[in-house]
């Protein structure tokens, strides 16, 4: 039993970094019928969070969808560090190396542009595209930009898309949002 207590105590304390009141700035995906317009909007007025245009500089991302589209556009802002990389040969082990590859041949099959020429083709935005067609089924998501933890969720359709209702829909949220802040 002290075992367990021991291996969950350092995830505890992760844990306990990832909480919604070190959430300071948002920003706010698009949404289906311009929502996210007036939900940025609610937020700024109410002063719960500062709304930025830059999603680079937010502590937390609005949205109403969650997957691979989401998740393509958080390793864009902020990537996962990568594992170091092996140790790289030293300038006598690429010496030796040279000296036993003096086949004539060699340098054709190793030269940069034949590299290139068998290279994989990659294509340049392989980004999944973040469409709010069909989307707004009514759940926003808070997600942390750097550990990508769901921090709150809430479920508000709004009944039609005309801008009073979306505003209304929009102030329904914030202020559960301020309640649940408020609850803890």
């Amino acid at each position: 039993m002290r075992w367990t207590a021991f291996f969950l105590l350092p995830m505890l304390a992760g844990a306990a970094e990832v909480s919604i009141s070190n959430i300071h700035t948002v920003f706010v995906m698009p949404m289906a019928h311009g929502l996210d317009q007036y939900v940025a909007n609610r937020l700024t007025r109410e002063h719960v969070f500062a709304v930025v245009a830059d999603a680079a500089r937010a502590d937390a991302i609005f949205t109403e969808q969650v997957g691979d589209a989401l998740q393509a556009r958080l390793e864009k802002l902020h990537p996962t560090p990568k594992p170091p990389e092996p140790q790289a040969e030293t300038e006598s082990d690429k010496d030796e190396s040279k000296a036993g590859s003096n086949v004539a041949g060699d340098d054709k099959e190793t030269s940069p542009a034949n590299a290139q020429r068998h290279a994989p083709k990659t294509f340049i935005n392989e980004e999944p595209h973040i469409s709010t067609f069909g989307s707004g089924k009514g759940t926003l998501f808070l997600v942390d930009a750097h550990s990508r933890a769901i921090l709150w969720s809430v479920y508000e359709k709004p009944s039609r898309s005309a801008p009073d209702q979306l505003d209304r829909t929009a102030k329904r949220v914030v202020n559960r949002l301020k309640q649940d802040l408020a609850g803890k």
